[in-house]
């Protein structure tokens, strides 16, 4: 999960060096999505903590966090390309 975290992190820091003001602003609005997943993943590690065992719904929620940040990282390129 950290590597997910330093994964967004880079993500917010490479949006901040795109130019184009409305591709920065629609990059904005995908990590608030990028959030949400991170949250409820961190919410259900919670209960994988309670139960002691790491859940189903766990892994498919971090699973779900790398593919959207996969996508993410792939528009942020996207974006410093069109310039």
């Amino acid at each position: 999960m950290d590597e997910l975290f330093q994964r967004l992190d880079s993500a917010e820091r490479a949006i901040a060096a795109v130019k184009n003001k409305v591709a920065r602003r629609d990059l904005l609005k995908m990590v608030k999505g990028v959030d949400q997943a991170v949250v409820a993943a961190d919410m259900e590690s919670v209960e994988c903590r309670r139960l002691h065992r790491e859940t189903v719904r766990y892994r498919e929620l971090v699973k779900q966090v790398a593919d959207l940040l996969t996508n993410l990282e792939q528009h942020i390129t996207f974006a410093n390309l069109l310039g």
